[in-house]
């Protein structure tokens, strides 16, 4: 029986008693990937036939069981159990942003890996394939909706991209923007954000604080809405060969793709889109599949 264990939430601590400063931070990531990235994985695991468990006890030996985990670097031992409690043993990798630490070691006591945030080291791994961060649970498209906006920013303008995106595109009406100071602070709800992005023609997708990926690139696919993504290092090329996104260098490039399209390029470019999002996402399903029942 294949089984999955949710255990972001979840930290081993060396005191818990007296946890320290990152353990906190730990957890309290751990937690915004339960609430945030829920829907996401049950996205890519709807081909495997699995029961949920709460407790490692539940394991059989003849069982496969998939964890969805973050900070998995203060858990070896914790996995070393789950191994000799079960005949085989995945990982959902999420978070890991900056990818600062050597996880070699603790990946090479699964099956097989998949994890957020994609690096140079793990292109060509054959036991790690790096997936998509997705979108925050709750993020729907709602077709009902009309395009009203040509382009939506939501978060923290961050860094000299973020201005200079909100700089060179002020001007392009009509708009959306909704501007936070800090992460996860002051954001709008999902059925907010919904019916944004679904208004939505363009969304801008600059970087992330440590990484390329955001939330926002796949929101944006999910909302059926045109991702305009930064060039940096030809990064998506190399995650996703063959791509429909939108790729600038500067966005002053993308302000003349966003006030000029006529309506049949921003059509044909959606449908693209969507096209390719949906075809994707189906691929991923199987492979995963392939991978767990092999």
């Amino acid at each position: 029986m294949i089984k999955l264990l949710w255990n972001t939430e979840y930290q081993n601590l060396p005191d818990p008693n007296n946890p320290t400063k990152q353990d906190l931070v730990d957890n309290k990531w751990g937690i915004y990937h339960k609430k945030n990235s829920d829907r996401w994985i049950f996205n890519i695991l709807k081909n495997v036939k699995f029961n949920i468990i709460d407790d490692e006890k539940k394991l059989k030996k003849e069982d496969i069981l998939i964890i969805v985990d973050s900070s998995p670097e203060k858990k070896k031992e914790f996995y070393i159990k789950l191994k000799l409690a079960c005949n085989k043993i995945f990982l959902i990798h999420l978070g890991d942003e900056s990818g600062i630490l050597d996880l070699s070691s603790i990946y090479d006591g699964f099956n097989f890996v998949w994890r957020s945030f994609c690096l140079r080291r793990f292109f060509d791994n054959k036991k790690v394939k790096c997936i998509p961060i997705g979108y925050k649970s709750g993020v729907h498209l709602n077709k009902e909706i009309k395009k009203k906006y040509k382009w939506s920013f939501i978060g923290t303008p961050h860094r000299s991209s973020r201005h200079d995106l909100l700089f060179q595109l002020s001007q392009i009406k009509p708009s959306f923007c909704h501007i936070t100071k800090k992460f996860n602070e002051k954001i709008i709800d999902s059925l907010e954000m919904s019916k944004v992005l679904s208004s939505t023609e363009f969304i801008p997708c600059p970087n992330g604080f440590f990484h390329p990926e955001t939330y926002r690139l796949y929101e944006a696919l999910e909302c059926g809405c045109i991702p305009i993504v930064e060039n940096a290092f030809q990064y998506y090329d190399r995650l996703f060969p063959n791509n429909p996104f939108i790729k600038v260098d500067k966005w002053i490039d993308a302000k003349s793709i966003i006030k000029d399209w006529n309506e049949e390029q921003i059509n044909k470019k959606r449908k693209e889109c969507q096209l390719w999002w949906h075809k994707y996402q189906k691929q991923l399903q199987e492979d995963i599949l392939n991978t767990i029942t092999l």
